[in-house]
């Protein structure tokens, strides 16, 4: 376990902004550099892991039951009974509906009996009706059976939504609310960094959905779904909850678009998020070396930007979160 999170780590502040699932970087790590001490970033990082798994792994409540499941990822059978006792404990919260809807999207033979208990999927339309993201992944369950003709229908719905929420706030709190309190003093600032890995390193799938349904090979036949596709990336790009989702929206936007003026805007638009992605990626290189420092102040300075972008984020979103603390750091030059 140290070994993972020492390279989680050290990735951390080059890819937490990034395209690729943090994830899936865990499933296949970087060779091991050769032995040495762990600094006080890692060491605070491995204490803060091991003191919430001791914490949610004895407890039988919604959100440790929830947070228990992210660390099963590895037993998807333990995954999803854990994601329906945080659900069934918990059933207004509509982070754990969404998170066991997607889990259930597995296919598997028999299906699980969690999975078969009732249709959580369409559960979460119905819930919440007005985000595209379930309406997304009904498509792509339709288009799995090849139902085509109701996968263009939920296409459809999903185009008409107003928002793309993957409940990203809603993660990073449940992580936040577990990991503040075991802060040691000084580490504080480095909670607040671990919530944001935990919470982003599983989000909700979008990317795979968004190119199987929109692939473009169906955009170019059928417009109909092409323009409906084109209305999922723009709402994507808009107002998607993280930066990812924004910009897969922005690329989409790119595909479902002739070469021209229109298109020439998706770019932009997308090569906009991708340097957003990459200064805030940039100002955590700038925050963390703040969180050893020997100087009080400095180290009071970068534990204030990293929680402030915590909570920021979970007021808000990831995006608005990002430009608030590059407001910040501006500010302070």
């Amino acid at each position: 376990m140290a070994s993972w999170l020492r390279t989680m780590t050290r990735q951390f502040l080059a890819a937490l902004f990034g395209c690729t699932l943090l994830a899936a970087n865990a499933a296949q790590p970087l060779p091991e550099s050769p032995p040495r001490a762990p600094t006080e970033f890692e060491s605070a990082v491995e204490h803060l892991d091991a003191a919430l798994r001791d914490r949610v792994l004895v407890r039988d409540d919604a959100r440790a039951r929830f947070i228990a499941a992210q660390f099963a990822r590895a037993d998807p059978d333990l995954l999803v009974r854990d994601l329906a006792a945080a659900f069934a404990r918990e059933p207004r919260e509509i982070l754990y509906l969404a998170s066991l809807a997607s889990a259930c999207m597995e296919r598997t033979l028999p299906v699980r009996p969690e999975c078969a208990a009732t249709d959580y999927l369409a559960q979460w339309s119905f819930r919440d009706g007005d985000n595209a993201l379930p309406w997304l992944l009904l498509a792509e369950r339709a288009r799995r059976r090849n139902d085509l003709a109701t996968m263009a229908a939920h296409v459809n719905e999903a185009a008409q939504q107003p928002r793309f929420d993957e409940y990203s706030s809603r993660m990073l709190a449940a992580y936040w609310k577990e990991l503040e309190p075991l802060a040691r003093p000084g580490e504080r600032g480095t909670a607040a960094m671990l919530a944001r890995l935990y919470a982003n390193s599983w989000p909700v799938a979008i990317d795979a959905p968004i190119l199987a349904v929109c692939a473009p090979r169906r955009m170019a036949t059928d417009e109909a779904l092409r323009a409906a596709c084109g209305g999922i990336g723009k709402t994507m790009a808009q107002r998607g909850s993280t930066i990812l989702a924004r910009v897969l929206g922005a690329g989409l936007m790119e595909r479902s678009v002739s070469a021209s003026a229109k298109g020439a805007i998706a770019r932009d638009a997308d090569a906009l998020l991708r340097q957003l992605q990459v200064r805030c990626g940039d100002s955590d290189a700038q925050v963390s070396p703040g969180l050893e420092s020997a100087e009080p102040r400095e180290r009071g300075r970068a534990t204030e930007l990293a929680v402030a972008l915590v909570v920021d984020a979970i007021a808000t979103d990831e995006t608005t979160a990002c430009e608030r603390r590059l407001e910040r750091l501006q500010r302070t030059k």
